[in-house]
């Protein structure tokens, strides 16, 4: 957004001078008059042009192949906890935004993040509000922590909200880490069991098979099937290897260009065996936990729902279904008689919102089955990936049985005819 240098007058006749972003001169002449002031004079800031530039809008493609040239660096959640626990104490003691935002910075051990607090302050010096300078760094802060914090700044409760949203993070910080130490060692058997697989079907069975056949031993039924997956492994891996890599890059382009091939992506992830339900968990436990936030805050049932459309489940075939289910409530329905129709909702989470309904408590509700799915998930991760570990194992077992079964089964047979 283009910066402008200006020069007003307040309601006593005062002349001031500041910066501020806008779009252009009639935005500019808007932003001053809430504030009180009469715009007199103006002037693009020096580099603001460059700046204007940059913000253009662009294409999807565009915005993509840039984000592949130069991606933009990814803050950790800790930077963003540390930020959610300074400004949370700051504003509950009364300190202004933009010195609160100074001592923030100041206590801020990433200089790239200090950066970007730096320029928030700026902006917010020039008429801009606390979320509007959290949305203009994506990179920093998602659409999930602008739209929570908006509706912080629309309740007039931003340092509870800020405060929950501190603990959130923090439960996702720890459950992102378990699920990292269980995931490690499968993981890397995983790597492991692909790239020995891949070796021994297009490099060793191929070999013994080709000496198989040279001395015309009758093969069993276990070679045989051994030596045809070899085959089709060799002859064909030009093909299913840049299938795979072209997957890889479609995949990403698809959900990026079609929102329908989006949701549909996303109602595969809530399909798939075993992992499926713990996709399902997470994103209820987002919105169980994001609807209550923004519940408590005084946002009215639609529009909190309509927020949570915004990127704050996850999901978008869930958020999709949270557009359908607010569209029956417009017209009678009761929030769990509407979550009732959508079938991807569980119905523990619609028993205990048809509860929350009748006793007037419905950001209890929500938060109980938040607080159910956050201690429940981290324990169902632990059980999958402990299952998952013995069975690479056996897999990586069975498969080397096979195999040397295969190529020494015909040799036996050999041996016994030369005797």
């Amino acid at each position: 957004m283009p910066v402008f240098t200006y020069q007003a007058i307040d309601k006593t006749g005062r002349n001031l001078n500041g910066s501020m972003p806008a779009i252009d001169e009639s935005d500019l002449h808007k932003k001053l008059k809430v504030l009180g002031l009469w715009l007199s004079d103006f002037q693009l800031k020096t580099g603001a042009a460059g700046q204007a530039a940059e913000s253009a809008p662009k294409s999807k493609l565009a915005a993509f192949i840039e984000g592949i040239v130069q991606p933009k660096k990814k803050f950790s959640r800790r930077e963003l906890i540390d930020f959610c626990t300074l400004m949370t104490f700051q504003i509950k003691a009364g300190v202004p935004m933009v010195q609160a935002l100074t001592a923030t910075g100041e206590d801020c051990a990433d200089p790239q993040f200090r950066e970007i607090i730096s320029k928030m302050k700026a902006h917010i010096e020039s008429g801009m509000e606390f979320h509007e300078a959290l949305a203009l760094f994506p990179e920093a802060f998602d659409s999930h922590f602008v739209n929570v914090i908006h509706a912080g700044v629309i309740s007039d409760k931003l340092p509870e909200i800020m405060e929950n949203l501190k603990h959130y993070l923090e439960w996702v910080d720890g459950m992102m880490a378990d699920v990292r130490q269980a995931a490690t060692y499968p993981v890397i058997v995983l790597i492991v069991v692909a790239g020995f697989t891949g070796f021994l079907f297009t490099g060793v069975v191929p070999k013994f098979g080709k000496l198989l056949t040279d001395l015309h031993v009758k093969q069993p039924a276990l070679t045989k099937v051994v030596m045809g997956i070899s085959d089709v492994a060799k002859h064909t891996w030009w093909i299913w290897l840049p299938l795979l890599v072209l997957a890889v890059v479609a995949l990403p382009l698809a959900r990026r260009f079609s929102p329908r091939a989006a949701v549909e992506m996303d109602r595969v992830k809530l399909k798939i065996p075993i992992f499926g339900d713990i996709n399902l968990m997470l994103s209820l436990s987002r919105f169980s936990h994001n609807l209550a936030i923004l519940y408590q805050s005084g946002i009215p049932i639609l529009e909190a729902l309509k927020q949570c459309q915004k990127g704050l489940i996850g999901n978008l075939y869930i958020e999709d279904a949270v557009g359908k289910m607010a569209n029956d409530i417009k017209t009678g329905s009761t929030i769990s008689e509407a979550m009732h129709r959508q079938k991807v909702f569980s119905s523990m989470l619609v028993r205990m919102v048809a509860l929350g309904e009748a006793t007037g408590s419905l950001d209890k509700s929500l938060i109980t089955v938040g607080d159910f799915y956050n201690e429940v998930i981290p324990q169902r991760i632990k059980k999958l990936f402990a299952v998952l570990e013995p069975v690479l194992m056996l897999f990586i077992i069975f498969l080397v049985g096979a195999v040397a079964l295969a190529i020494y089964l015909p040799i036996i047979s050999l041996m016994g005819s030369i005797k």
